[in-house]
């Protein structure tokens, strides 16, 4: 019994220190774009990997991986690539220039459409600042209005004219200025937000 609990032991150790399976990607020149497993990539979407890369091959079942390449100014290039059986895999691959006007102009395409999309992610995050701000000068305009209704009571609830009674007058018409101009701020944070996350979500697609 001690036997199989060792061996089962030294099996699973084996298992944890086993080296990753990866697969090291490096291209001339650099900072291409590396698309795995595509055929036909969308271009103006953002890469899985830039040159050169190690790229994680552990959950791959399959021998080999395909792996497409984009370099603005450089041939589009796929390559299926025989994976190690056990640990790291290399490839080099020199990319040729383009001479071709046109297949420039479509690369430079997907460069400006990737661009928006990014653009476009930014906006929505960025849309997130005035929604809170929104929230919290919603939150100040509630407490200004109820501190408003208190000095309003207070009016009500003095009929004889005194300091007291003047000093809630001028309560009241501070906390309702303030309310006003917190609710005004509210209003202008949510069309802002709204304006932004509408906007980016178009650019993004």
């Amino acid at each position: 019994m001690n036997k199989i609990l060792m061996i089962l032991l030294c099996s699973l150790m084996g298992y944890a220190f086993a080296e990753s399976k990866v697969l090291h990607v490096s291209t001339i020149p650099s900072n291409a774009d590396i698309y795995i497993d595509e055929v036909s990539p969308d271009h103006s979407r953002e890469p899985a990997y830039v040159s050169p890369a190690f790229i994680d091959v552990n959950d791959s079942l399959a021998s080999d991986v395909l792996i497409s390449l984009f370099n603005p100014g450089f041939t589009d290039t796929t390559i299926r690539v025989r994976l190690s059986a056990k640990d790291t895999s290399f490839i080099i691959v020199s990319q040729q220039p383009i001479l071709d006007e046109g297949f420039l102009q479509a690369q430079q395409s997907d460069i400006s459409k990737r661009k928006r999309r990014v653009l476009g992610k930014d906006l929505m995050k960025l849309s997130l600042v005035p929604f809170a701000l929104g929230l919290l000068s919603g939150a100040i305009t509630y407490y200004e209005i109820s501190k408003a209704d208190d000095s309003k009571k207070a009016i009500k609830n003095s009929s004889i004219e005194s300091d007291r009674n003047q000093d809630a007058r001028d309560e009241f018409r501070s906390y309702q200025r303030k309310a006003r101009t917190a609710k005004g701020f509210t209003y202008a944070s949510f069309i802002t937000g709204v304006s932004l996350l509408s906007i980016g979500f178009i650019f993004s697609f």
